[in-house]
């Protein structure tokens, strides 16, 4: 059976860092698109000798309630083909995208405390259930590690403030590998916090999004060391 292909037209383009791109995407082709928070799609890539298309996955960063719209974050790969195309792009431009896949979806109904870690652009999927699960479940206990390098990769602070501003137990920290000495915040790998988290005493539910290596790490302690239940840890690498 072949898939729909759905065409968006890019409304708007923002460089966070000079890694980290998002954009902003209008369905033009069919009456809505449906996913569940948590999912992503595949990109099509154009190739310059008209052959078939590269496909790209990327988590979807926004509301799953929106069915016209939706947002990606791109990190920048060095001779990446879809970068190269991402970061060609002006705006107004029209998009080819298949989807949605995935089942790393949030689980319900919830533990009362959800522990969120990720690195890069993985922020994006956990965004996502966040925006679509907010008004739902507002009095959860949300906890984000977001894993950078340095201060210069620091984006998205007022979209988690704001989320800061409307949920009550929500907290969040960015935890730099490459610090500089000005740093007061948290230092080296997510995958080294999870002391901050009494998930042996409070129900809790983990979600890793990220790069593979901090996702094994996790997992391993989680699972392998600490014996939570692995219906309590999902993950989904992007590396």
């Amino acid at each position: 059976m072949s898939r729909v292909v759905y065409e968006y037209k890019i409304n708007s383009i923002i460089d966070h860092t000079l890694t980290i791109r998002e954009l902003h995407f209008e369905l033009t082709n069919q009456p809505e698109f449906n996913f569940k928070a948590g999912q992503f799609v595949m990109l099509h890539v154009p190739v310059s000798d008209g052959g078939k298309a590269l496909l790209r996955a990327y988590s979807i960063a926004s509301s799953d309630q929106d069915k016209k719209r939706f947002s990606l974050l791109f990190k920048s790969v060095e001779g990446g083909k879809a970068t190269e195309y991402v970061w060609a792009l002006k705006g107004d431009e029209v998009i080819s995208f298949t989807g949605p896949f995935g089942k790393v979806f949030f689980q319900e109904p919830p533990t009362e405390q959800i522990v969120f870690l990720n690195t890069g652009s993985g922020l994006s999927q956990h965004m996502c259930f966040l925006l679509s699960k907010m008004h739902q479940y507002p009095d959860l206990k949300y906890k984000l590690y977001f894993g950078i390098r340095s201060e210069k990769d620091i984006y998205y602070q007022d979209q988690l403030n704001e989320l800061k501003n409307q949920l009550p137990y929500f907290e969040y920290h960015y935890v730099l590998s490459r610090a500089s000495t000005s740093w007061t915040g948290k230092k080296g790998y997510v995958q080294n916090q999870l002391a901050d988290f009494d998930y042996k005493n409070i129900s809790t539910t983990f979600y890793l999004c990220g790069n593979g290596a901090m996702i094994k790490d996790v997992k391993h302690q989680l699972l392998e060391v600490d014996g939570l239940d692995k219906t309590k840890v999902w993950s989904e690498a992007f590396d």
